[in-house]
């Protein structure tokens, strides 16, 4: 009993804590387009696409504050129209955080350490969080719970991927010195590694409510 209640707001609050850093720089961001004192660098390309980057600041905000609630357990059983008129909000904000993140990928001007490799790969985790979602919600139409469980926890795990990132990159320059395109490239592809790592180990733990209507087969992970 004790343990449930712990995870019921040790895990959100966990969840919030590493969403904090990229929500905070992403308010700064905010303020800077709507006309106030540049404060991070970079300023001048990311002003080159207002729109798609105010889009994926509120989207990224607002999927991982809110999602990270729907991982309380107990909160989740004693509120369950909660959690699905929150899980009606998640999905359309996941798409977008997935779908803009894939945009400003391809068609905004790269920062400096940005090199093809890291394109590459936010492209694939962009394609594989919108597909992530997709399969969650056509699952959950499907009453498939477990099925829908599950994605939606691996597309979770990659869109709170900034708030990974930015510990693996502040454990490498604490360890090593200043970023360079390999190694921010290597920083930020571990940090979806772990985040992929932790998801799959949480629905493998998860056990399977009796009296849900749950399919035999479960789709491959990969």
């Amino acid at each position: 009993m004790r343990s449930s209640a712990r995870s019921n707001y040790l895990i959100p609050t966990g969840l919030l804590v590493l969403s904090a850093v990229p929500v905070i720089a992403g308010s700064l961001r905010l303020a800077e387009l709507a006309g106030g004192a540049p404060v991070l660098p970079d300023g001048d390309r990311i002003a080159s696409a207002p729109v798609p980057v105010v889009v994926h600041i509120v989207s990224v905000t607002v999927f991982s504050f809110l999602g990270a609630f729907q991982f309380a357990p107990g909160f989740r059983r004693r509120r369950p129209g909660w959690h699905r008129a929150a899980g009606r909000l998640l999905i359309p904000f996941g798409l977008l955080t997935a779908l803009t993140g894939l945009w400003l990928t391809l068609f905004m001007p790269r920062a400096e350490l940005d090199g093809d490799a890291l394109a590459a790969i936010r492209v694939v985790v962009s394609v594989v969080m919108a597909m992530s979602i997709v399969v969650g919600f056509v699952a959950v139409r499907q009453r498939d719970f477990a099925r829908h469980r599950a994605w939606m926890i691996r597309g979770y795990a990659i869109g709170v991927g900034a708030g990974t990132q930015f510990l693996t990159q502040v454990a490498w320059m604490g360890a090593v010195g200043p970023l360079t395109m390999s190694s921010k490239t290597g920083t930020m592809a571990a940090a979806w590694l772990i985040n992929i790592t932790l998801a799959e180990w949480i629905i493998r733990r998860l056990p399977v409510r009796t009296g849900q209507p749950v399919r035999v087969t479960v789709a491959p992970v990969g």
